[in-house]
């Protein structure tokens, strides 16, 4: 008889005198033993009997190097992972782990020294059973889940696809070199639009007047309600730019005496004043135009945000504003950090809303409210955005008044601004992820060749002191108006279903200036 024959009767002998209840425990704490050894008797008999049959067959029993699995336990659920984001999850405080085990590739593996799972995972969406192996034979199981990058949750579906009324691209960008540095802006459409395959309801032009050093901007948001507010929008600030460059030539007016002005002269103001009036009342009225019996007045909203700055013969230079709606425009000066926003945000009677260029600006001439202008001894880096990029960029109002928040603006914005194709690099980089902001984004800016050196050099060199006027409104307040050519291209709008009239706004066509 055989060594192993021997131990077997005597675990017979105990099992028939152990308690039946005993036995039981004994057997449910070495379940996978008492399983793995039914099996292998019941393989053996099963063996024996074909052979008694006259067949042969080969049976692999169970031997001392055999390796018993013991049950699992499920643990409780991983800490979260998210697609395309680096993860790790420390183990170390289950025990000593010799392997981890995914149910599927995901991207994620076992750091045996480190006792952690790592790696960036690459699908989402989805939960998987990591199964981890311990030293002492133990297996334990634990779900893990992997949040879907919310990036790809969103559809990018070309507008071209589906607009055909007033369409224009998804994305743009421009640049222009002047004497004095770099005017560029772009555009991008927002993923809200994008996932529905409708239009970018932006816009921006910008131009240099080379006889005056005038660098102009203007930028517009359409109402994302108003049906054709991508219409509006694009009328609005082409047709400023234009009537400002008219105004700029036309040798009857005195707007190309701008760099002779005394740096706080009532003349610089009158003129700014003049200018930004006749420029502002001609964007309303490109929109009006535009209505007929399917375009309507509210389906063309949009905000505007014009702004130009000058380099005047005294060395100083000054920038002015007109501003209605959300966004920003300001200057800021890279040396010594100063910030001065020219006008404010406007907020509606609800979260999310704003004002827009209407004819409401020209009762009581409110569009003379609006305007801002700063000075500044060494040239600023002016700033002209949409809501798209002031809203993740800064937050809240607060910190739109803040050096520090347009300081790190102007560190992120080295990188495509230092790009072989800046203006391209700037359209790429409209599309950074924030969450929640989804909406369209437009930046435009005019970087003086003073500003570009620094970046690109990195220089400290001495900081120019921009000293802004006080916050009061500059304005003229006895200014003498006279009617502008175009006005009777509104009268149409007089019989409207509310009976309102449209005020008639009288803007000036030339003013006296005085050379300093």
């Amino acid at each position: 008889m055989s060594s192993i024959t021997l131990h077997f009767d005597k675990l017979k002998q105990r099992f028939a005198h152990l308690n039946p209840d005993v036995l039981d425990s004994f057997l449910q704490q070495h379940r996978k033993l008492t399983e793995v050894f039914s099996e292998a008797l019941e393989n053996f008999l099963l063996a024996k009997h074909i052979e008694a049959q006259g067949e042969s067959v080969f049976v692999k029993n169970p031997t001392e190097t055999t390796a018993i699995v013991k049950p699992s336990e499920q643990l409780p659920p991983l800490t979260n992972a998210r697609q395309k984001e680096a993860y790790c999850y420390k183990a170390e405080h289950l025990g000593n782990i010799v392997n981890a085990v995914f149910s599927e590739p995901c991207g994620l593996a076992w750091d045996k020294e480190k006792q952690a799972i790592s790696g960036i995972p690459d699908i989402g969406g989805k939960e998987i059973v990591v199964t981890f192996h311990f030293d002492n034979g133990i297996q334990k199981t634990a779900n893990l889940y992997i949040n879907a990058d919310p990036r790809s949750l969103w559809n990018n579906i070309p507008s071209r696809d589906l607009v055909k009324e007033y369409w224009k691209a998804d994305s743009a960008s421009a640049l222009e070199k002047t004497p004095y540095g770099t005017l560029i802006a772009a555009r991008q459409r927002g993923r809200s639009h994008a996932h529905k395959g409708t239009c970018c309801d932006d816009d921006f032009t910008f131009g240099f007047h080379q006889p005056t050093g005038i660098h102009f901007m203007a930028v517009a948001d359409g109402a994302g309600s108003a049906e054709y507010s991508r219409l509006g929008s694009k009328l609005a600030v082409e047709k400023a730019k234009e009537t400002f460059f008219e105004l700029l030539n036309d040798v009857s007016k005195q707007y190309y005496n701008f760099p002779k002005l005394e740096a706080n002269s009532s003349n610089l103001k009158d003129l700014t004043t003049s200018i930004l009036g006749q420029t502002v009342y001609s964007a309303f009225l490109a929109q009006q135009k535009a209505i007929n019996e399917k375009i309507t007045e509210k389906s063309l909203s949009c905000t505007l945000l014009l702004t130009f700055v000058v380099p005047l013969q005294s060395g100083k230079w000054f920038t002015a504003a007109y501003w209605v709606g959300d966004g920003a425009v300001a200057v800021f000066n890279p040396q010594n950090k100063d910030v001065y926003l020219l006008g404010e945000s406007d907020g509606g009677q609800y979260s999310g809303e704003t004002q827009f260029l209407s004819k409401a600006e020209f009762v009581d001439e409110q569009w003379k409210q609006r305007i801002q202008m700063t000075l500044s001894e060494c040239p600023p880096v002016l700033f002209a955005m949409t809501d798209g990029v002031s809203d993740p960029k800064f937050k809240n109002d607060a910190a739109l008044m803040q050096s520090e928040s347009w300081s790190a603006l102007w560190a992120e914005l080295q990188a495509p601004l230092n790009h072989a194709e800046p203006e391209k690099a700037l359209e790429l980089w409209l599309d950074f992820w924030s969450v929640g902001e989804h909406d369209d984004r437009t930046l435009a800016m005019f970087i003086p060749a003073f500003s570009e050196e620094i970046a690109e050099k990195g220089s400290e060199n001495t900081a120019c002191y921009t000293e802004p006027n006080s916050n009061e409104t500059l304005t003229a307040n006895d200014l003498t108006l006279q009617k502008v050519s175009d006005v009777e291209e509104v009268q149409a709008v007089e019989n409207e279903p509310e009976n309102t009239k449209l005020p008639t706004v009288t803007l000036p066509e030339s003013l006296e200036v005085q050379n300093g």
